[in-house]
């Protein structure tokens, strides 16, 4: 296998030019670069990733803890994040905590132990005991003094959408939504509905409550079950949007002459063909850069925000007028 030697010999450089080149730490000529980087590639180089982790006190690696990888908008984060850690020279880590706390903080101590340099987490759990100056940033959750959040306008993109299914002819506007056990900013999308149609003095038709991933179909049948009279949904997820159009649909009513429905997430255009739905699309590439700048700032020691908001924006589809 050839050495960093070897490659400073056939190259015609020193070793440390050699070794500053192909880490890409320090001042080198491009043409003295491109030079070595061809004499790399045709021995056959591998750096000793290991050894230049070690010496930098990193690991050159980056997790990204999410409830679980099945869920359209954690895997579509996933692919944005990585695309930015990538472009900083990071691996990145995903790791499905299946709803479990337990197996959360087990994550989280690979910081404390110099696993991962850094952790961009979702949680549907609180844990209190976090060590604030942990380079940790979240997305939607508050995990507690000290940790910056990335997160979209709920509040406003929320009213919003109420306001037009109220506009487009709804007269029995209704909400389903998770409850979440952390404190979360989703929690804005329900009450944003709750200030909507208490200003225009019209009945609350509001359904959340906690439910694992999946569960959105029994959840929606419920919700019919306690609103039936609902001719307009809006739902705190694209996925439980879709379920209402499905639940709906089986019922025998029309989307969306019948029952005019808006999701939140914007994460379905990859996964379905009919009906395209409307809803509230999250600036999910502009959540993972402002959110792995923020990482890169807390592993510097560097000061942040403590929140940072990307706007959101209505996508027009098959399910509201």
């Amino acid at each position: 296998m050839a050495t960093i030697k070897d490659v400073a010999r056939e190259a015609g450089v020193g070793v440390g030019t050699a070794s500053r080149a192909l880490s890409g730490n320090g001042s080198i000529h491009p043409d003295t670069k491109k030079k070595i980087d061809e004499v790399a590639e045709k021995l056959g180089f591998v750096p000793n990733q290991q050894a230049r982790n070690l010496k930098k006190q990193s690991s050159g690696c980056i997790a990204l803890i999410v409830p679980t990888i099945f869920h359209p908008f954690f895997a579509k984060a996933a692919l944005y994040f990585e695309n930015e850690i990538y472009a900083l020279g990071y691996r990145m880590v995903v790791v499905s905590s299946q709803d479990n706390r337990a197996k959360e903080k087990v994550m989280l101590n690979m910081i404390k132990q110099q696993r991962v340099d850094g952790i961009i987490f979702v949680t549907h759990y609180d844990h209190d005991s976090l060590d604030p100056s942990l380079p940790v940033v979240s997305i939607d959750r508050h995990l507690g003094a000290g940790i910056p959040y990335v997160t979209s306008n709920n509040y406003e993109a929320s009213r919003a959408v109420v306001e037009r299914l109220l506009a487009k002819g709804a007269k029995n506007v209704a909400c389903v939504c998770g409850d979440p056990v952390v404190e979360s900013e989703t929690i804005y999308r329900y009450k944003a509905y709750v200030d909507v149609m208490q200003e225009h003095g019209l009945p609350v038709r509001l359904l959340k409550k906690a439910f694992d991933h999946g569960q959105e179909p029994e959840m929606i049948r419920e919700f019919f079950e306690k609103f039936p009279e609902t001719d307009g949904i809006f739902a705190g997820t694209d996925m439980l949007a879709l379920a209402a159009y499905h639940v709906a649909t089986q019922m025998g009513r029309k989307i969306p002459e019948d029952v005019q429905i808006i999701g939140f997430d914007g994460v379905l255009d990859k996964w379905q063909t009919l009906p395209s739905l409307t809803t509230v699309q999250q600036n999910i590439p502009e959540m993972a850069k402002a959110g792995v700048e923020l990482l890169m700032k807390r592993i510097r020691g560097e000061e942040t925000p403590a929140r940072v908001e990307i706007p959101a924006c209505i996508i027009d589809g098959d399910t509201a007028k």
